[in-house]
């Protein structure tokens, strides 16, 4: 927090943070010793933007916490409640006491048949979310689609938003990186392969989407229930992005990957008609996309990752670089076209060159 920012209120309670999400720094504090009407709710967060982060994904809703208040309401289970701090005052979300799951069960390894039972019943939920049942209040202008099946519309949308956002706009200061690194420059166009499959997507009916979830936003309690935090990067769309979203990030072992598509589908079938349709080809698609879309914020953030090292951790961190950029460049490589990816040490070689951002004391 810079001296010009003012701290968050405390709320007579004792302070803790920051706690650093990819968009806000987070407080936590005691609501006992502060406002009644929100003393029922024990731990609480106060959020705050942090300064040059870098979005890379579209935003759907203009606030999530409007969006979170509607969410018990419409069914979908164990989201942090929110509340108002007095008239006009900053809102505050419910802190989930417990550890996130990445940390019971880290990405590769399985999940519980309970946490798995969890996330299919979450999935079930937000398929019973339609367009329409949100107020306008919670949507605004953009979130509401362009009719209510149009899947590629939707992938071709995100699609656009990962062009111009976080490739052309990356370009003037990372575009070298992406050209030394092989990623076409047209590898994000309409007319490009993945493109072209976009625009072949079967209409599915759209639901609510979490649009982030994984691990990591899946805190278990110390009862073993499952929490649903971070969704301000919900929207309404095609429900097999959630489901490609949730497969791409989470990293189940095969056999789980297998399980929870296979409880997808029956979830779907019943309590979405016609979400169904066309997946078998339709999830390849979204894979890929999540695959190329992960390409451009990854070799952005490793950038800056390297050029905000010290000199003594300068090494260490491009070791990482090189490893973790080659493995996105490699799974990536059907989805943009990529005529070879480098290996480590020539991905090493190429983030070497970039020059530090400051000098380190």
């Amino acid at each position: 927090m810079t001296p010009s920012t003012p701290r968050p209120p405390t709320y007579g309670g004792v302070l803790e943070g920051p706690l650093r999400g990819h968009h806000r720094l987070w407080y936590v504090v005691r609501a006992d010793g502060g406002d009644g009407e929100l003393a029922d709710l024990g731990r609480l967060k106060v959020g705050e933007p942090r300064e040059g982060v870098l979005w890379y994904d579209r935003r759907s809703f203009p606030s999530e916490e409007a969006l979170l208040a509607e969410l018990p309401r419409l069914g979908v289970p164990r989201v942090p409640p929110v509340r108002r701090a007095g008239a006009g005052g900053p809102a505050v979300h419910g802190f989930i006491e417990g550890s996130t799951l990445g940390e019971l069960a880290p990405a590769g390894g399985h999940m519980s048949a309970r946490h798995l039972d969890q996330i299919v019943e979450l999935f079930r939920a937000l398929a019973r979310v339609r367009p329409g049942d949100l107020p306008p209040a919670v949507t605004g202008d953009g979130a509401a689609a362009h009719g209510a099946d149009d899947s590629a519309g939707f992938l071709g949308g995100l699609l656009r938003h990962t062009r111009e956002r976080c490739y052309e706009e990356r370009r003037p200061e990372y575009g070298w990186l992406f050209d030394r690194l092989g990623v076409p420059p047209h590898a994000f166009d309409d007319t490009s392969p993945l493109g072209a499959r976009a625009a072949r997507l079967t209409p599915r009916p759209y639901c609510l989407l979490h649009g982030d979830l994984h691990r990591e936003n899946l805190i278990v309690a110390p009862d073993d229930a499952l929490w649903t935090i971070d969704w301000e990067l919900a929207a309404l769309g095609d429900p097999l992005y959630d489901l490609a979203t949730h497969l791409h990030l989470t990293r189940y072992p095969p056999d789980q990957e297998r399980e929870v598509t296979a409880r997808w589908h029956e979830v779907m079938a019943r309590e979405l008609p016609g979400a169904t349709a066309g997946t078998a080809r339709d999830l390849d698609c979204y894979l890929r996309f999540k695959r190329a879309q992960s390409v451009c914020t990854d070799v952005v953030r490793h950038a800056v990752a390297v050029r905000e090292a010290p000199p003594a951790e300068r090494a260490g961190r491009l070791a990482l670089t090189a490893k973790a950029v080659h493995r996105v460049l490699a799974r990536a490589e059907e989805a943009l076209g990529l005529t070879g990816v480098p290996g480590p040490g020539a991905v090493e070689e190429i983030y070497d060159a970039l020059p530090s951002a400051a000098p380190h004391a």
